[in-house]
């Protein structure tokens, strides 16, 4: 696979060297928290990233990674059921992200 990727034509979770679990799923790790998605979510958040202009999704990655880095800190177990949805949507939009430039491998759980 060549990184960053431009194209999402026919990529497939096996092409990015994930692993997926027999639902056609896997799981992430950031710090000490772990999210599970599936290769379909996974795929097409990554082919929207691609729609959209980059300074759009610059603005995006970082208001993800600050809705990551809040939720973190203030832990799932205090998180309404909205603030949950939002907090997995960014956590989703963080992951395309460094899938589309290669630098996923080290949060995929073993």
């Amino acid at each position: 696979m060549d990184y960053p990727i431009k194209n999402m034509d026919d990529v497939t979770a096996a092409d990015l060297e994930i692993t997926l679990n027999g639902e056609g799923g896997f799981s992430i790790q950031i710090k000490e928290y772990v999210h599970s998605l599936s290769e379909e979510e996974l795929l097409t958040e990554m082919k929207d990233q691609l729609d959209v202009r980059g300074a759009v999704r610059n603005a995006l990655l970082r208001k993800a990674q600050k809705e990551i880095l809040a939720g973190l800190k203030r832990g799932r177990r205090r998180m309404d059921e909205e603030a949950l949805e939002v907090f997995d949507l960014n956590v989703l939009i963080w992951f395309a992200d460094k899938v589309l430039t290669g630098v996923h491998q080290q949060y995929l759980t073993k």
